[in-house]
């Protein structure tokens, strides 16, 4: 399994060698959010964003592998995804107990999880399915599994939703409410076949409360648990408030793709359906779990992306179509299948599109140069005006320039009265700025100078003139 996902990531992440670096935008964001916290800002203090803290300390620890590329982060990737298909392995082994089965199963369902319309860069998605799919595993043990020690997998199942909880939560706090639909079946299955209710829960919130501590333990000595709460809680509320006011409801987005989002969403939803067939216990888990998952995603998806915790429910269906065929488990189908699913995922993103290296030679010539630029400057202050994060910083080892040095979609007032405060004070040493939202005027008034690009490129870089 990890052998088979390292290989998938080297072919078509865009943190591999095989994509330009030009075309990385949230998680060029994640990435110099980790970066400036390896560097010793204060997280929520002197930088934040939309995301939780264990998001950044898995990009800062990318960071310190690799300083100046993306290829620590894709280590780091290589990893999770090693650990995701290697439970959705064990999943699929519960009902089919047959190893090479179980991974004809678990290498399926990497066409879902890699479907380029919903997969692309490397964000918080990612990372969360990797305690999704470890969760999804102990649940389904408990509730299909008549061969374990109900108990002791109560207990295990417990811990894991625990950790799992907690660590969503300090990702993208929405995913932990999938979580929290997992914990309920396993709260019920305690109470009904008596393997102790309180139990559970107490395993559950201990687990939890042992994860978060060294976060809470750290936000204190630093003075900047309130700033967490509010930014993370109260300040996420207010963006997204703000993006259902003026962008137009998710549910257009899946209008506007209804092909290939249609494809994807059909399919996984039999997937989860099917799975009544797997147990004659607790047969709607499956169901239920993915649409409180296709629920969370419609409710607030104004990006596709959002629908790729939907991926996993696809390992179902591949299940009872193994089943009900009675697919022999020979070593050569394995083999011919892990080939054939690598050259599906392969060609889906080649027809997709995006930053290859043999792609977008004008923009990448045009993001060298801005890199250049801005390196010569040790660890510059950057600000993206207006407009979402790039990669231009990650060769220079840039830092933030302001608190919300990144605009985000639903940015309040005070988010963009931040940044101006800063470009007006000289906080930053470049500013970035859409071409087609830039404000000359006020950049240059406040001291900074533009270098245009005449490429496909979509911003413009200013940078201090008085440095």
């Amino acid at each position: 399994m990890a052998l088979f996902a390292t290989v998938i990531l080297l072919l078509v992440s865009t943190d591999s060698w095989t994509h330009c670096l030009y075309d990385h935008h949230d998680s060029a964001t994640f990435f110099a959010s980790g970066k400036a916290w390896m560097s010793g800002m204060v997280p929520y203090v002197d930088f934040s964003d939309s995301k939780g803290p264990l998001l950044w300390l898995i990009y800062g620890m990318g960071y310190l592998i690799s300083p100046r590329t993306v290829h620590g982060v894709l280590l780091l990737t290589c990893f999770c995804y090693a650990f995701i298909f290697w439970w959705l392995f064990k999943t699929a082994r519960i009902y089919l107990k047959n190893d090479r089965l179980a991974a004809l199963a678990s290498m399926t369902t990497a066409i879902s999880i890699f479907y380029p319309v919903v997969r692309y860069e490397t964000r918080a998605e990612d990372f969360a399915l990797f305690f999704m799919v470890w969760v999804l595993y102990h649940v389904c043990r408990l509730l299909h599994d008549n061969e374990v020690d109900a108990r002791r997998q109560a207990i295990r199942a417990s811990i894991v939703l625990g950790i799992g909880m907690a660590a969503t939560l300090l990702i993208k706090y929405n995913a932990m409410a999938i979580l929290g639909v997992m914990a309920l079946f396993v709260l019920h299955y305690a109470w009904r076949y008596h393997t102790g209710l309180w139990r559970a829960l107490g395993w559950m919130a201990l687990s939890s409360a042992l994860f978060l501590a060294p976060f809470v333990v750290y936000m204190l000595a630093m003075g900047c648990l309130d700033d967490f709460i509010r930014e993370y809680f109260v300040t996420n509320v207010e963006v997204l408030a703000h993006q259902h006011a003026h962008m137009r409801h998710p549910i257009f987005m899946l209008i506007g793709h209804r092909y290939t989002m249609g494809i994807y969403l059909l399919v996984n939803a039999l997937s989860a359906l099917a799975a009544a067939w797997l147990s004659p216990r607790y047969r709607a888990f499956i169901f239920v779990t993915f649409l409180a998952t296709l629920f969370l995603a419609v409710a607030n998806a104004f990006w596709l992306y959002y629908y790729a915790i939907c991926a996993p429910f696809m390992l179902f269906g591949v299940v009872v179509m193994l089943q009900y065929f009675q697919v022999e488990g020979k070593f050569s189908l394995c083999m011919t299948h892990c080939a054939l699913c690598i050259t599906i995922i392969l060609a889906m993103h080649l027809a997709y599109g995006g930053s290859w290296w043999f792609n977008g030679k004008a923009e990448q010539r045009a993001f060298d140069d801005y890199a250049t630029m801005i390196s010569r400057v040790e660890k510059p202050r950057i600000i993206y005006y207006n407009m979402h994060g790039a990669a231009f910083g990650i060769p220079a080892q840039s830092l933030p320039g302001c608190k919300y040095w990144v605009s985000q979609s639903g940015a309040t007032v005070a988010m963009y009265e931040n940044q101006l405060e800063a470009i007006k004070n000289h906080d930053a040493d470049f500013v970035f700025s859409l071409k087609s939202n830039d404000n000359p005027a006020l950049l240059q008034s406040s001291g900074y100078q533009c270098h245009p690009n005449t490429s496909a490129l979509p911003m413009v870089l200013y940078s201090i003139t008085s440095r």
